[in-house]
């Protein structure tokens, strides 16, 4: 980025020697910050008195006010303004107000003339906390009195400002009577409002009404006349005199209500520093809204209460480097509607409306960014304020929301909202303040005459002098300021318009002189003369955008997020040349804010702007918030609203107002109503609270290296630090020891001369000041300094940031993680733009900036109702040194809950008192934060949230909110983090419900007391067809979930959809819905819907105007599965009631609440539901068929055509197949084609005794209409599957092909017995070239072509299946006709393709059953009543009777094909059309069928056996779908060597087929696959077969096998006996014989020798008569199930005369020598034997030597050899 200085944006700070009124100076130098938000009351407010209290009708129309302000701490207070502050009050009495003079006459205060400078209270340091509790009136008056009546005066008149003026522009001073008229004269009015851009004297509409409840009104456009002109009000109090609270309303007599504001301290910040030095208070007091004595909630039908506060000026320009709004009158306003909602619509337990709750930092410091860098919430400068409405709605504790805080939404206050009135002081400084347009134009025209005096003398006016060629006619001179305004009666001046002169700088061509201004008297009688130099570019002519308030320049704001961006530029010396990092949109229309759409890309990323942006000021700017929620009145949408009385233009903001819709009786629509984030909308829409502070610009800090430097000496004083940072710590603030500043943070120099200083000089950077302790780990002697070596020694400061939990809702100790489910797609609040088609349909912000941190989305912490909350906001900064603080927005206190019934219904009780809430601190259910903590010596810092309740409260009587959200931002001390809100839900021990057919569930949630509104949208959409006994639900657009076991049948290229809807009564969202099992794995190890398919959450209404995913929860399940993915798909689903992160789903619980975490057993209904994905095959019967004659005209002599066709013949007689031909006008049928099956006469061999039948065959015959003939021999059988194609070439050459393209048949030895048959010949030529159909048809436009495939008429009927059908406009050779006959087509690649029908058109749509939905079947489930999940609920009628939701199976007659519309797949439109029984035989039938063809791809499934013996001959059966009746039809086996075996496959029905297993030349697994037409295995469905040698099984109830004598052959002396074992037994409780050699001594005892199992170990026992003994035992050696290693060990004994060895996996283990001798024995593997343990497992390879083997020859044995 080019770094040049911006050229002249500011000039040399003005120096002033003035001696100026010290109140002028110090009333505009101590405001900081202010909000105000109101609640009702109820009868716990015992503050308000017993006389309210008593009176329900009063405690409706009361409101308890709390105001939070900051003040600057060291003003002089008590001295001006009739303010008066006093320390807490002690026990037994009240302090007594103290103030320095503040007041004239008033008891309280004392005498201006006596004042005592030691009353004023500068509070200065004593200790920390030590002023919290101290107290400061903030009273009701104008300059130093009380708003009142005053008089009368010698010409017997009266001043009365009791009454504050309407307009802000508005004096308040009467006109002096002229002429000797009589006091009170009319006079017309002339006060002018600037904000309507008036030019010339008198200006229709701009004028500033005299207002009716003005004393001696007569006409709002003339005000009464006084005597003496004294310049002081006489009939309202001015806005720019006025301080004080007042709540919009009046007495009896009409005067305003208002009150005293007391201000208790909470915080006092003793920091000299810009954004320090500050006292915070909040001041809470109580109000009876009336309207002449009469409780009024509004104050009329349209307008709400406007209360407001306004308390002085703000900061100076001069001293304080406010840049916008600088001494400008503070002001704050908001609107008042007393609606009860719950009340409104009759629910039990009313609960009133609350205003919005607004919380910010007194002053937010907000760093220089640059177009080319991202912030914390995205490109350039940003924050994030914060607010939330702490409303409860009474439904929400049923589940009927998402939230139960309603939400807020956050727009820049308009100029009156933000006092509208500034000082204007520049350059004059004039005292009073030039507020007034008039007043400041004529002070600035008599600056400008009197400043330009050259030095000689001569007069040098800023006067335009008239030529007539310029603007003004000759003769009229302007001077600056002055208006030329044509005479109609002048001739001269017909040519000439109104014209304002506003002088220009160029005309003081002696340069800049001194303005001497004469200051006016005041209070003290004091008249100040000071000179000052003048600067005309600084007295520039009035402008409302800089005159009156406004915001600060290039700051956006999104009304839905609160996100603030501000284009600052990159430092406050440098202009911003660099390309946008990313898209930049405005959230707001700066052009039009009455557009519905409130979103605008300023600039593209990677665009330049021009010209190039130069900085804005360093200091501080005001900001003012408007921000609103839901105002829940009736009367808006109840009433008409009549634009022309009640007006169109907000008096707020100046701009028309959103009018009610078109076409609906002048009321307004419910939805207009609840639409608050239209800016525009009536004020009876929405209640409004304001939030007005200070931002703090300032370039960007960097902090010294703690690596490379010691940071011992201190460096640049910032706007907070002086030299050093990370040193606060207190209750508030945790740091990590000190760093040197060496940069930003600061901007010493206003002069725009310093533009050739370098970053060292303008404090942008230094790192040599990090070098201070010449201490650093560079060598300078050798090491070049180089940028990037500079920012390695000193770092900028990065904003802090939140540590996530590892994954969202693990609770490791870290913040709440935000969900990807949950993650917004606009904003925070989830709102979707209306237009699909706008930019915000896609999120602007992906490129380049990350998604979470510019809408970070809601984290989600699951509870339990009567439990505590409780989890840990920990952050991070990465700097170097840390000050870290973790700030809360929108705590809920316990004093917006509400006692709930033991039915779970609100009381309309608080669940604590407002005074236990906020002043005692002892309510339980208030939200808290613990102090903030350090992790070790780390830079990671925490806070723990607590939200305790009341565990003895059944859960449905926790008056806790059960769904709401909190938010927390953290905050460097220099910048704040991205903003982090907790959606927290508190569940109820409740099951989840499947929203679907069951009348029960409907019963349940429909029920009077237990209504459900959401569940009630949901089933309104499906009539009363649940119910009905004769009707089925799935007849209606419902969105209910399938029953259990459902079955949906779809063809490729047709769609299936169905939704899952759950949901909980108790409404505690998310609901997460998820495929559990049967779906695809994917890469993230999570079950994801099968390829292509898509499975996406939808939104509700909840009747609010917002959309959620919430409770309940719907997703819907769509897919159009593609052509190779037929197959049977069992898909299962289940519900919990946390929308997780898949791949860290625990489907085993449902939610956790105590510490540590006990899961709750989940209540789960799976649903599982079989998707069969299957070709469609035309069923046709006794003369029905599809004519394809539009594809007819395109078959011509010009290239040829080819048709071909699958079908399956069922008949036995002569059917014709397909038929080519056209009809003449008044004619009958002319054939041109006929394909026909024909049968042959049986061969019948008779000897005179035996007659024998060979069967009957087929052949296929070819006609014309010229009886032309061509036939293949009689070698083809009914009941499977064959292929037709014939040819016809430009000269007449034909070829018929039946089952393929060979001339010859396959052998017996090749197992292949399919035919095929190829036939050739010619057709008639004329003229060179043969005549096709389509030459007939284009030649005589009268003929109507027909191709009929299938039966031709009565006679010659087709009875079978007709599939794939192609027609081609030129001739295909046999090598492609090969290619092609068992692949399905894509049209889009083959070339002449006129026609294609795969007649998968076929739907239960088509009959009388229905099936809107969409173009599949559904089939029901008929699962055992007392295994059903739908049966669940008692009551419920679709389970096991009568009443069916959908046929049981698929059925031959479901899908009618007579009449309908059979798709050509070929993308020319030539769609084929079933014949009805007008032109098809009555009594035939055709149906679409689910069957497949030699052309679909098998679905292998299951086989019996999957595991065969290696040498081969095994039948195999293959379950699965799509196995067609075909000559072709084989499996497919691969082989270890990498060989494959095609075997043929018995057909036995669609779904089993059997292959015999080929064998294998040794183990493996092998993978089969299965075709339907001999080639084209499909790899997508391979089933393992494994093939195997035998092992003996031994079962866990005994099995024994004997070899008998086996001593005479081994001996016990010299012998070795060994196997593979496969123990299955994890028992140790007895031992099992697993080898033995059992037999009896040379004295005649019994003997044996035994390898036994102990379930982890082999051990040797020898057995002689009744003494056993143990010899020994192997190494551990754990069975299977176990689950280490295969299971499979090596076991061998071997023994002599003196040893006995246990080999075990090659291990040998040294026995004792065993002592026996058999004479005789058998060798026995397993037992049968009482009293003897039988081994349970395998045993394979058993071998046995007569010989001693050493470890190496059993290792060799082991391995085969």
């Amino acid at each position: 980025m080019e770094m040049r200085v911006a050229a002249g944006r500011w000039t040399p700070l003005l120096l002033l020697a003035t001696l100026l009124l010290a109140s002028n100076l110090v009333s505009g130098s101590h405001f900081r910050y202010g909000t105000m938000s109101w609640r009702p009351i109820d009868a716990t407010d015992t503050e308000v008195g017993q006389t309210i209290l008593a009176d329900p009708i009063l405690v409706r129309h009361t409101v308890a006010f709390e105001f939070k302000a900051a003040y600057r701490r060291d003003y002089e207070w008590g001295k001006f303004f009739r303010e008066q502050y006093r320390p807490p009050n002690v026990a037994g009495g009240t302090q007594v107000w103290k103030d320095g003079g503040s007041c004239y006459t008033e008891d309280s205060c004392s005498v201006l003339g006596i004042s005592n400078p030691s009353n004023y209270m500068l509070f200065p340091f004593i200790a920390q906390g030590f002023y919290v509790g101290w107290e400061i009136k903030l009273a009701v008056g104008r300059s130093y009195f009380e708003l009142n009546v005053t008089g009368p005066n010698a010409n017997d008149e009266l001043s009365d400002t009791r009454r504050p003026c309407v307009s802000p522009f508005d004096t308040g001073d009467k006109p002096l009577c002229r002429g000797g008229v009589p006091s009170g004269t009319q006079y017309p009015t002339t006060q002018i409002d600037p904000t309507t851009n008036c030019v010339g004297s008198i200006c229709a509409g701009s004028l500033v009404p005299y207002e009716i409840t003005y004393p001696d009104f007569v006409s709002a456009l003339t005000v009464p006349c006084e005597q003496v002109d004294d310049a002081e009000p006489d009939y309202c109090s001015p806005w720019s005199q006025t301080y004080g609270f007042f709540f919009g309303d009046s007495d009896t007599t009409g005067i305003p209500l208002s009150t005293d504001v007391v201000l208790e301290i909470t915080e006092m910040n003793y920091e000299v520093t810009n954004v320090g030095n500050y006292l915070l208070g909040t001041a809470s007091f109580y109000h009876t809204y009336q309207e002449a004595g009469v409780p009024k909630k509004k104050k009329d039908d349209f307008t709400p209460w406007t209360a407001y506060f306004t308390g002085g000026n703000r900061l100076t320009y001069s001293t304080d480097r406010l840049i916008n709004n600088h001494q400008g009158r503070f002001r704050l306003e908001l609107t008042v509607n007393l609606n009860y909602p719950g009340e409104v619509i009759g629910k039990q337990g009313y609960v009133p409306n609350n205003s919005p709750v607004m919380t910010a930092l007194p002053v937010l410091p907000v760093p220089y960014t640059g177009r080319s860098e991202i912030s914390a919430n995205g490109v350039l400068a940003t924050f994030q304020v914060s607010g939330f409405d702490p409303d409860i709605d009474p439904e929400a504790y049923k589940g009927n929301k998402l939230e139960s805080n309603e939400a807020v939404y956050y727009f820049l206050g308009s100029q009156r909202k933000m006092g509208m009135l500034l000082a204007n002081q520049v350059p004059d400084l004039k005292f009073p303040s030039r507020w007034f347009r008039a007043e400041y134009e004529e002070a600035r025209r008599d600056c400008y005459l009197s400043s330009c005096i050259p030095v000689g003398g001569v007069a040098d006016p800023f006067i335009l002098v008239g030529t007539g060629a310029n603007l003004i006619p000759a003769g009229v001179n302007l001077t600056v300021g002055q208006t030329f305004t044509p005479d109609p009666l002048n001739a001269a001046h017909n040519a000439f318009a109104t014209f304002k002169y506003e002088g220009t700088c160029s005309e003081c061509a002696g340069g800049n002189r001194t303005c001497t201004q004469l200051r006016e008297e005041g209070p003290s009688g004091i008249t100040i003369e000071t000179p000052l130099n003048f600067t005309c570019e600084l007295y520039e002519p009035w402008d409302n955008n800089v005159n009156l308030a406004h915001q600060p320049e290039r700051l956006y704001l999104d009304r839905y997020s609160g996100v603030v961006q501000w284009e600052t530029g990159i430092n406050p010396r440098d202009v911003d040349n660099a390309t946008y990092v990313t898209d930049f949109w405005n959230h707001r229309d700066p052009g039009d804010e009455t557009k519905v759409t409130y979103a605008k890309r300023l600039a593209a990323k990677g665009t330049q702007p021009s010209p190039e942006q130069e900085p804005l000021q360093p200091g501080f700017y005001n900001v003012v918030f408007d921000v609103r929620s839901y105002s829940h009145d009736p009367d808006c949408h109840l009433k008409v609203y009549d634009a022309a009385t009640l007006g169109s233009i907000s008096p707020h903001t100046g701009k028309a107002f959103t009018l009610p819709a078109p076409g609906n009786g002048g009321l307004y629509t419910e939805a207009q109503c609840k639409a608050v984030d239209d800016e525009n909308m009536i004020d009876i829409a929405y209640v409004s609270v304001p939030l007005d502070f200070l931002l703090f610009l300032y370039p960007p800090a960097s902090w010294c290296s703690k690596s490379k430097c010691r940071n011992t000496q201190a460096g640049i004083t910032t706007f907070r630090d002086e030299g050093f940072y990370g040193t606060q710590n207190d209750v508030n603030v945790l740091s990590t020891g000190s760093c040197t500043i060496c940069g930003g943070g600061e901007w010493n120099l206003y002069d725009v001369s310093a533009a050739g200083l370098t970053d060292k000089q303008l404090n942008l950077t230094d790192y040599t000041v990090c070098l201070q302790d010449d201490d650093c780990k560079y060598d300078f002697d050798t090491v070049a300094i180089t940028p990037a070596i500079e920012a390695d020694i000193c770092k900028r400061n990065t904003p802090p940031k939140w540590v996530d939990q590892a994954s969202a809702g693990n609770d490791d100790g870290n913040t709440p993680t935000p969900r990807l489910a949950d993650r917004p797609t606009w904003s925070t609040l989830r709102v979707v733009p209306s237009d699909p088609t706008s930019a915000l349909a896609s999120d602007p912000f992906i490129d380049g900036v990350p998604i979470e941190n510019v809408y970070p989305g809601l984290a989600l912490f699951l509870g339990q109702r009567s439990s505590e909350v409780r989890f840990n906001l920990t952050a991070v900064d990465e700097d170097d040194c840390v000050e870290m603080q973790i700030l809360p927005i929108g705590l809920f206190m316990g004093y917006t809950m509400y006692t709930m019934t033991e039915d779970g219904l609100t009381k309309g009780t608080q669940a604590c008192t407002y005074k236990d809430a906020t002043k005692d601190r002892n309510c339980i259910y208030n939200m808290k934060l613990e102090l903030i903590r350090r992790i070790g010596t780390t830079n990671q810092f925490y806070r723990t949230f607590i939200w305790k309740a009341n565990d003895t409260l059944p859960q449905i009587q926790d008056p806790r909110p059960p769904n709401v959200i909190v938010c927390f931002i953290p905050f460097d001390n220099y910048q704040i983090g991205v903003r982090r809100c907790v959606n927290i839900i508190l569940s109820k021990d409740q099951a989840l419900f499947w929203v679907d057919a069951r009348p029960k569930l409907r019963e349940l949630f429909l029920s009077e007391n237990e209504r459900n509104d959401a569940f009630e949208e949901i089933v309104s959409k499906c009539g009363l067809s649940v119910t009905g006994p004769n009707l089925k639900h799935y007849e209606n657009p419902c969105e209910y979930t399938p029953a259990d076991l459902t079955t949906f049948y779809i063809s490729p290229g047709q769609t299936l959809e169905f939704y899952m809807t759950a949901m909980q009564d108790s409404g505690n969202p998310p609901i997460g819905i998820y495929i559990s099992e049967g779906g695809t794995m994917r890469a993230n190890g999570t079950v994801g819907p099968p390829e292509g398919a898509t499975f996406e959450y939808l939104e509700y209404d909840d009747k609010s105007g917002k959309t959620h995913l919430r409770d309940p929860a719907k997703r819907r399940f769509t897919w159009t599965p593609k052509e190779g993915q037929q197959c049977k798909y069992v898909l299962c689903f289940i519900g919990n009631n946390t929308r997780e992160l898949e791949e860290s789903i625990e489907f085993t619980s449902t939610f956790f609440w105590t510490r540590p975490f006990v899961p709750i057993p989940a209540l789960l209904d799976e649903r599982c539901y079989t998707i069969v994905v299957a070709d469609q095959q035309l069923d046709m019967q006794a003369g029905s068929f599809v004519d394809a004659a539009a594809a007819l005209p395109s078959l011509t002599s010009d290239c040829g055509m080819t048709f071909s066709m699958w079908f399956y013949p069922e008949g036995t007689t002569t059917m014709s197949l397909a038929t080519f031909g056209y009809t003449k006008p008044g004619e009958t049928d002319n054939i041109v084609y006929m394909l026909e099956w024909d049968p042959v006469t049986a061969v019948v061999f008779h000897d005179g005794i035996t007659v024998q039948d060979l069967g009957q065959y087929y052949r296929l015959k070819f006609s014309t209409g010229q009886s032309y003939i061509i036939q293949t021999d009689a070698e083809f059988c009914v009941n499977e599957w064959h292929f037709l194609t014939f040819t016809i070439a430009p000269n007449g050459n034909f070829v018929l092909y039946l089952d393929g393209v060979e001339t010859t048949h396959y052998s017996d030895d090749d197992r292949d017995f399919h035919v095929v048959a190829v036939e050739t010949g010619s057709m008639p030529v004329v003229d060179g070239k043969v005549e096709i159909i389509g030459d007939i048809l284009n030649n005589n436009p009268g003929y109507t072509g027909f191709l009929r495939i299938g039966s031709f008429d009565a006679v010659q009927t087709f009875n079978g299946m007709i599939g794939d059908v192609r027609i081609y406009s030129r001739v295909l050779t046999a090598e492609e006709i090969g290619a092609k006959q068992f692949v399905p087509l894509t049209a889009t690649s083959e070339v002449g393709l006129e026609a294609y029908y795969k007649f998968n058109d076929g739907s239960q749509a088509d009959n009388t059953l229905g099936n809107p939905q969409g173009n599949f079947n559904k089939y029901r489930a008929q699962p055992p009543a007392s295994a059903d999940p739908d049966c669940n609920l008692a009551g419920d009628t679709f389970c096991n009777n009568d009443v069916r939701d959908a046929p049981e199976g698929p059925f031959g007659s479901e899908m009618k094909a007579k009449g309908q519309s059979v798709t050509d797949l070929s993308g020319n439109n030539n769609h084929a059309i079933g014949c009805d029984d007008a032109n098809c035989r009555k009594e035939s039938t055709m149906y679409f069928v689910f069957g497949p063809s030699p052309i679909t791809p098998p679905c292998p499934q299951e086989t019996s056996p999957d595991v065969v013996h290696v040498d081969g001959g095994t039948p195999i059966a293959i379950s699965g779908i799509g196995f067609a009746r075909s000559q072709w039809l084989k499996c497919s086996f691969s082989m270890s060597d990498g060989s494959i075996k095609v075997i043929k496959a018995v057909h036995s029905d669609n779904s089993t087929i059997i292959c015999a297993n080929p064998g294998s030349p040794d183990l493996t697994v092998s993978a089969l696959e299965v075709t339907n037409g001999g080639v084209n295995f499909f790899t997508n469905f391979q089933i393992p077969i494994y093939m195997m040698e035998r092992v003996v099984s031994f079962p866990e109830t005994g099995g024994k096998v004997t070899i008998k004598d086996a001593c005479d052959m081994i001996g016990t002396n010299l012998f070795s006996m060994g196997a593979w074992v496969y123990p299955l037994s994890q028992s140790s409780s007895a031992l099992e014989d697993v080898i033995s050699l059992i037999g009896m001594t040379s004295n005649d005892q019994t003997g044996l020798l035994s390898v036994r199992y102990d379930g982890v170990r082999f051990v040797v026992h020898e057995k002689i008569g009744n003494t056993e003994t143990a010899l020994g035992e192997s190494p551990d050696a754990p069975a299977h199930n176990m689950g280490e290693g295969s299971g499979w060990h090596y076991v061998m004994l071997s023994g002599n005369t003196d040893r006995l060895v246990l080999y075990m996996d090659g291990e040998s283990t040294e026995l004792t020598a065993t002592s026996i001798s058999l004479s005789t024995c058998d060798l026995e593997l397993g037992t049968t034997t009482t009293g003897r343990k039988a081994f349970f497992g395998y045993v394979e390879e058993m071998s046995a030597f007569s010989g001693f083997l050493n470890a190496c020859d059993s290792y060799q044995i082991m391995w085969g050899n």
